[in-house]
């Protein structure tokens, strides 16, 4: 069992070197060359990788740190200085997307329940992706556009939080009792408060205890920093929740100083996890499945491009903030939040589970054409 569990990581990390090069020497996401990594080599690919119990594994464990690690880079001050630009872009891009992406899964025949998951799926664009193109375009387009940029992404982090925390009352029954929403919100209010308390108080004293040893015992502060997402991970989990989400909030609620702490001590593993976390939802991505949708998978795929694009320009233009097309083209990449949400749906026996792998091809779809859509945007700005 180790040797077969070891053989299948050391075949996951080998396809993922290949495809990242193969990927940044295209100048394309090398987050996609990941997932595209998993595909091939997992068992709906190739079938190298067979051992699909160790692929969730790797999953959860993937989400439960990167979804962290994104707690821990929000600050929650930023939420007092959103900008009216930033909520008037992000609720129009996200409606837009929202909309065209429910309408498309109309399109494809599926009943309006899985219709409008797959809205919320293709809604969100991908934090991780995002950030990087940023990260990478900053000098080319100034820190206020950047800010901005960001400042959505929280916006839509907020609104995943809310639909992975919806999904599982969703999935006990077509009708949601009153009874049984006060419940699913009690649960909600009590991890939000224990996330609270524990970061805020309880959280920052174990750090600032465990720091004085950290000469002695260097490995004891990233063990601490793990022990954090892991013990709220289980404790979501066990309130009915995505692991990934009591995760997100034990490093959201973190103070600045005590978050930037944890935060520099997993770092150097932040590349990792993201690449394991591509690599398991890819390896659990049926492509069989999703090409059984048939024609219609064009037009899901087709209107994920179109409802982001046009959705961020719009969003953009009414917010009166930076290039509209350039916006637009960056919004477009779904990735974490959409496989997870969607993972959620699916195990949750709310949607059919032919969801996923559309959901995936998606991810792959929006990431390829990003930067497409950028470039053709440079060359007409270039000719004119």
């Amino acid at each position: 069992m180790t040797t077969t569990f070891l053989f299948d990581l050391a075949i996951a990390v080998a396809a993922a070197l290949l495809f990242s090069l193969l990927f940044y020497k295209l100048r394309l996401p090398m987050i996609v060359g990941q997932l595209v990594a998993g595909m091939v080599v997992g068992p709906f690919g190739l079938g190298l990788i067979r051992d699909t119990s160790a692929i969730d594994f790797l999953s959860t464990l993937g989400i439960i740190l990167l979804l962290f690690v994104i707690g821990l880079e929000l600050d929650p001050r930023h939420l007092k200085t959103v900008g009216s630009k930033a909520i008037v872009l992000a609720t129009v891009e996200f409606l837009v997307a929202f909309t065209v992406g429910v309408l498309s899964g109309l399109a494809a025949g599926w009943n309006l329940g899985t219709s409008l998951f797959l809205g919320s799926v293709l809604g969100l664009s991908s934090t991780a992706i995002v950030a990087k193109i940023v990260a990478d375009r900053t000098h080319e387009h100034g820190e206020s556009l950047a800010a901005t940029i960001m400042m959505v992404m929280v916006v839509e982090d907020l609104v995943a939080v809310f639909l992975l925390f919806l999904t599982p009352e969703l999935a006990s029954g077509s009708q949601v009792q009153a009874s049984a929403f006060l419940i699913v919100t009690g649960k909600a209010g009590f991890l939000f408060l224990a996330t609270f308390g524990f970061s805020r108080y309880l959280g920052p004293r174990i750090i600032n205890r465990v720091s004085q040893y950290e000469i002695e015992v260097g490995e004891i502060s990233f063990l601490l920093a793990l022990s954090f997402g892991f013990l709220f991970g289980v404790l979501s989990d066990y309130l009915g929740f995505s692991p990934g989400i009591g995760a997100l909030l034990a490093g959201f609620f973190l103070p600045v100083k005590h978050s930037r702490y944890v935060r520099e001590k997993i770092l150097p593993l932040k590349e990792a996890f993201i690449v394991f976390f591509f690599l398991s939802m890819g390896a659990l991505i049926d492509v069989g499945a999703a090409l059984s949708v048939g024609l219609p998978l064009a037009l899901i795929l087709g209107g994920a491009i179109f409802g982001k694009f046009v959705g961020g320009s719009l969003g953009a233009r009414l917010a009166k903030t930076g290039t509209p097309l350039l916006i637009g083209s960056i919004l477009v990449p779904r990735g974490e939040f959409s496989l997870v949400l969607a993972k959620a749906g699916v195990d949750s026996a709310l949607v059919s589970s032919q969801l996923y792998p559309v959901a995936g091809l998606a991810v792959l779809a929006t990431a390829l054409a990003s930067p497409i859509i950028e470039r053709l945007l440079h060359s007409s700005r270039s000719e004119s």
